[in-house]
């Protein structure tokens, strides 16, 4: 085993600006205060998102909505099995076999219902907090692509 020598110089304290920190931090919080707001609904935040945009959108196959959504499918499809055990999803074959379409049940809709009070004074909490400067901020970053 070879020893290394010299001293380490390398400034450790820029990770804690970190920006993938502090976004994920911000993304934690706010969650935490949607899903505080929405919890007498019974429907998570991570769910009404999901439910709301297949309610707009109508039926698309996992890919897309994970598109839609900025997830990883992986992370969507764990998600999806949860909707599903509650009956407010449908998942069928696509054309192609190996695609799965993915659609909001009559359950689905009425959950999505049920919460929307909920989430829209929760929306209405979080903007009051992020004040017209952060919402800007907020919906530039989602609108850019970072990769």
């Amino acid at each position: 085993m070879t020893r290394n020598t010299e001293p380490d110089t390398t400034d450790y304290m820029a990770a804690a600006g970190c920006f993938c920190m502090t976004s994920r931090e911000a993304a934690r919080k706010i969650t935490r205060l949607y899903d505080s707001s929405m919890q007498d609904s019974g429907v998570r935040i991570t769910q009404f998102t999901i439910l709301s945009q297949l309610m707009l959108r109508g039926e698309m196959p996992i890919g897309k909505l994970a598109g839609l959504l900025g997830m990883e499918r992986t992370t969507l499809t764990r998600n999806l099995a949860l909707l599903e055990a509650e009956k407010w999803i449908a998942v069928r074959a696509g054309d192609d076999p190996r695609a799965r379409m993915i659609a909001i049940t009559a359950p689905g809709k009425a959950a999505v219902r049920r919460a929307f009070p909920y989430w829209s004074k929760a929306q209405a909490h979080v903007g009051e907090l992020l004040g017209a400067e952060g919402q800007a901020a907020l919906k530039l970053l989602g609108s850019r692509n970072l990769q």
